[in-house]
């Protein structure tokens, strides 16, 4: 038994001593880079789900897109005079300031589920592109997808895809904020790395900024919980990027229990694709003997937008506009969960609402980064 915890002693300590040999030559990059923005670009540095080479390329990946020209002259250059015989990856690059791609794990999962069975296959191309995104709810637009075939090193994976004018393209694009890397043994080329992209999530639409607009919303909804009806009023923010929004509201939820009328302040939040939202719900209620509870309630959500016009030659009447919709009326099922002990949940564990929502104060987001 001691021998065996040495042995898988001595083996993590190899690991962690190799894994610093090999990421010694990123040290002089980092320092004539910038140590603040180099570490900006490695986004995927605790992506686990990642092998080290994946990492390094999506790292190389946003060294690129943030500084074309500085990444030409401190990584291109001093590699190609290092290895003459990639010479013919030489390209020099003049961009700037696109947003950094982050790491996600769905991304990962449909740039895996290729690299697997086109390497074993040995076939090449992006076969099953949209049923892949889409099982794994890759559905943030836009999306693509780079395919490398007969490298290991990240470094001349990237540089291959970047001296292809549609997969530089890829690299390049700013509407991109997320990406993922899947590597693994090609039959005939000897490697291949699948590299997916998509557009925001919800993170990105709210605190990144990347969306590509905005307004406010007011929302008024009739809800129950099969057992007693609530009032819900709210106002928040949307947060558009064509086909992907994020909302989120301040309000509250108004409801009688023991012939007292209870009110909960609450927080909503949504993620939503087309006209599918999936979000929840944080509310906190206090009860007159002085006990509380906090409840969070997951959501699926329906949410059908529509607009109607008056103008002199009569109402005109518009559904599914998702982008300047001016009202929706919205369906969702939530189940609530108590996150404290103390204190009894007001609410059965269903939740129902009918949902009008009116959208106002539109307007073009012009600083998307």
């Amino acid at each position: 038994m001691k021998r065996f915890l040495i042995l898988i002693f001595v083996f993590f300590i190899s690991k962690i001593g190799w894994s610093q040999l090999i990421n010694a030559d990123l040290w002089k990059l980092r320092r004539e880079w910038g140590f603040w923005q180099f570490e900006r670009a490695n986004t995927a540095r605790f992506a686990f789900y990642m092998g080290r080479l994946q990492k390094r390329s999506i790292l190389l990946m946003n060294l690129a897109r943030q500084d074309g020209a500085k990444f030409t002259s401190l990584v291109i250059e001093p590699y190609i005079d290092k290895n003459p015989k990639w010479d013919q990856y030489y390209i020099s690059l003049y961009g700037a300031d696109a947003p950094m791609l982050l790491p996600s794990f769905r991304l990962w999962l449909s740039a895996l589920f290729h690299s697997v069975p086109s390497g074993i296959g040995g076939y090449s191309g992006h076969q099953g592109f949209d049923l892949r995104m889409n099982i794994f709810g890759n559905y943030s637009s836009p999306t693509g997808e780079n395919c490398s075939y007969g490298h290991f090193r990240a470094m001349n994976v990237v540089l291959q895809l970047l001296n292809s004018s549609p997969h530089r393209a890829n690299i390049l694009e700013e509407d991109y904020s997320r990406v993922a890397v899947s590597k693994f043994i090609h039959v005939k080329e000897g490697w291949n790395s699948v590299t997916t992209f998509s557009g925001p999530k919800y993170y990105d639409l709210v605190f990144r900024n990347h969306n590509q607009l905005k307004h406010l919303q007011a929302n008024l909804s009739v809800a129950t919980d099969f057992e007693k009806p609530i009032l819900d009023i709210s106002i928040g923010m949307r947060h558009f990027n064509e086909v992907s929004a994020a909302r989120w509201a301040l309000g509250t939820e108004v409801f009688m229990l023991q012939n007292k009328i209870n009110i909960l302040p609450k927080l909503h939040w949504s993620n939503e694709t087309k006209l599918i939202g999936i979000g929840g719900n944080l509310l906190y209620n206090k009860y007159s003997l002085g006990s509380h509870q906090v409840i969070i309630r997951p959501e699926l959500s329906l949410r059908i937008p529509y607009s109607i016009s008056r103008k002199r030659g009569g109402t005109s009447f518009e559904y599914l506009n998702l982008k300047r919709s001016k009202s929706s009326i919205g369906f969702s099922l939530g189940y609530n969960l108590s996150l404290l002990k103390k204190g009894q949940n007001p609410y059965s564990p269903f939740v129902f609402s009918l949902t009008y929502t009116k959208n106002f104060l539109f307007f073009k987001n012009k600083n998307r980064r």
